[in-house]
């Protein structure tokens, strides 16, 4: 008898459709000097609330091109939509360059692989080891 694995699913806020949380881009709150922004998580591993956004609401939040989805972003974010825009058009910044540097084709699973290697590698070099070794939060 074979067991099936278990597929966490989240909702996009924008567009509440669910997906698979690995192909969902993470945002979490930041308490830093009490400024309440957002900020990328895409280890997927921080603590706290964190919601999840699909990568064609993002693409529409950055690029405003996609009305009925834009207008889902701009629900779930309100007053912070702008800032969160601003962070996903850094995100889709270090996409095109992983991507440029690349030498094969560039699709959209090659791109986020890319950026999200370069990302996270860069995100584990600034973030503190955990006193547990990592494990369970």
């Amino acid at each position: 008898m074979t067991r099936t694995r278990h597929v966490p699913l989240r909702r996009c806020v924008a567009c509440r459709e669910s997906r698979p949380k690995r192909e969902l881009i993470r945002l979490v709150r930041t308490a830093a000097a009490g400024d309440g922004g957002w900020a990328l998580d895409l280890r997927q591993r921080a603590g706290g609330r964190g919601t999840s956004l699909c990568p064609a609401c993002a693409l529409a939040a950055v690029r405003r091109d996609d009305a009925a989805r834009l207008k889902g972003f701009r629900r779930a974010f309100r007053q912070d939509a702008d800032a969160v825009a601003s962070l996903l058009a850094e995100l889709e910044a270090t996409l095109v360059a992983a991507t440029a540097s690349a030498a094969e084709p560039v699709t959209a699973d090659n791109a986020t692989l890319a950026a999200a290697s370069a990302v996270t590698s860069a995100a584990a070099a600034a973030e503190p080891p955990r006193p547990n070794g990592g494990m369970h939060g």
